[in-house]
């Protein structure tokens, strides 16, 4: 019923999103994009080594973005958000979560195309080489042949612990090498993998927690401890401080927006659909902590869902921020 729904609400929002632009300018705003990870094509999707997600070839990627180059977006990196971006401009950042391998699929695309790209690292997966636990979980249910409202189930549940607790349940469930990746396909960068991307003149790198924590099932102090343990490790392994983080299923606080400042971040990226108002500038430190993305998705061409993310009138939103509410899962303001 939920997936039905959301369907229903985004091809609204599409539908109205044509109208809009069709008689209106879009206002000036920055747009922030999600990205987990690339597939060469479908045939590598249908492997079902990984929780597809949102199904993005490295196709798909390529139309999304030059689209908004096509129509005058200017694509930055973090740097250019902490320097303060100007109240007329039309602005796009691409973000990628996780800290996958197949990541590297990117580059292309980015170089051809000129744009930059943020990608949100999670330390602990790539220091260990294990697999992220959403992975295993569709992987493992699917060769038994689950039905996906049980592993929909499964998942939300598990997104309501720790990442400990989530493994522990996991090897319990399907034994002690579950978390061992199986290819390239599911695994992490390794630490000089990483090193070495976050060298490329197009790539940028943020924090993402140590262990993919979602904050808010954490105590203040561990929470603090994931935000700057993952601050830490990737100082000393990219030799740079990130100043931005993504904070896990996107769930955050006022207590997690502390730790992540007092861990010297200055930035920080929800999953809220939605576009960020301009200006935007160290004057306003609170709208720099809570930045909406938008997650395209394979349910519709890339060009219709482009056009969307531009409209000044969507509803998923609204919608979505009502179904945390039932689920008892509020973001902050």
């Amino acid at each position: 019923m939920v997936y039905t729904i959301q369907r229903l609400i985004r091809t609204t929002d599409a539908a109205v999103a044509a109208a809009y632009l069709a008689v209106f300018r879009e206002r000036s705003a920055l747009l922030t994009f999600l990205f987990h990870s690339l597939f060469e094509d479908e045939r590598q999707i249908c492997l079902n080594v990984i929780d597809p997600l949102d199904r993005t070839t490295v196709e798909r990627f390529r139309q999304f973005v030059a689209y908004y180059v096509a129509h005058g977006y200017r694509f930055i990196g973090p740097e250019a958000i902490a320097e303060g971006l100007a109240a007329d401009g039309k602005y796009a950042l691409l973000t990628f979560d996780d800290g996958y391998f197949n990541n590297r699929l990117a580059l292309p695309v980015l170089e051809e195309l000129g744009v930059p790209a943020l990608f949100f690292i999670s330390t602990e997966n790539v220091r260990l080489g294990k697999c992220f636990w959403w992975d295993v979980l569709y992987r493992e249910r699917v060769a038994r042949r689950a039905a996906p409202a049980d592993v929909d189930r499964e998942r939300e549940w598990l997104k309501t612990l720790t990442t400990e607790r989530i493994e522990q349940h996991l090897v319990a469930e399907f034994g002690g090498d579950c978390l061992s990746p199986r290819g390239d396909i599911d695994r992490p960068f390794t630490p000089n993998e990483l090193r070495e991307f976050s060298r490329h003149r197009c790539v940028r790198i943020g924090n993402h927690t140590a262990n993919h924590a979602i904050l808010t099932n954490y105590s203040p102090e561990d929470a603090r401890r994931q935000v700057a343990g993952a601050q830490e490790w990737l100082a000393a392994t990219v030799g740079a401080d990130p100043g931005a983080i993504a904070y896990p299923n996107g769930a955050y606080n006022g207590e997690v927006v502390r730790s992540c400042r007092d861990a010297g971040l200055t930035l920080g990226f929800t999953v809220r659909p939605r576009k960020t108002s301009l200006p935007l500038d160290a004057k306003s430190p609170d709208r720099l902590m809570c930045i909406g993305r938008f997650t395209p998705h394979a349910e519709s061409a890339m060009d219709v869902q482009g056009r969307t993310y531009r409209s000044d009138v969507q509803l998923y939103d609204k919608f979505r921020s009502g179904y945390l509410k039932l689920r008892g899962r509020q973001e902050v303001e």
